[in-house]
């Protein structure tokens, strides 16, 4: 239902670019990783106190723990900075109706987050490895990006029923 979703806002996104292109108003599709909203950290802070009071801290071995750990979230200000410096770019133009990821966008551009930090892109290892092998770290895994046809004909497969 998400990737449903998300591929009709990706249509959508092109869809207006077509429209609008004559009136020069852009319209994009942006992708952020797993935002670290006020929320979200209560959640995981609240699971992970279960787990370990629970489960034990060594039986924390599947792919869960990477979020747990909070690993490779962004942060509105991030997310933000990222909008602000594609709203600058002189050719913002040729990006219409296109998808974007907001960390290829912000290494292209140089942004951090407010902690000097940036993370991985969703297409990338050093994001994809660390989720189905959590004992990896991630800062020795190089960050080359996946193309998406692969990672749809091997990570994102549809569920058999």
């Amino acid at each position: 239902m998400e990737l449903t979703g998300k591929s009709a806002c990706d249509r959508l996104a092109a869809d207006m670019a077509v429209e609008l292109k004559p009136f020069n108003v852009v319209s994009i599709s942006l992708y952020p990783g797993i935002i670290g909203t006020e929320h979200f950290h209560r959640l995981v802070d609240d699971n992970l106190q279960n787990t370990e009071s629970n489960l034990g801290v060594a039986e924390k071995g599947n792919s869960s723990v990477r979020i747990l750990d909070k690993f490779n979230w962004e942060t509105h200000l991030f997310v933000g900075r990222v909008i602000a410096a594609l709203f600058n770019t002189p050719d913002l133009m040729r990006r219409t109706g296109k998808v974007h990821i907001v960390a290829e966008l912000a290494a292209r551009y140089g942004i951090v987050d407010e902690y000097d930090c940036r993370p991985a892109s969703l297409s990338s290892i050093r994001f994809i490895l660390p989720q189905g092998l959590p004992m990896l770290k991630a800062k020795f895994i190089p960050d080359i990006r996946v193309p998406w046809w692969i990672i749809l004909l091997t990570l994102l497969t549809s569920p058999t029923i």
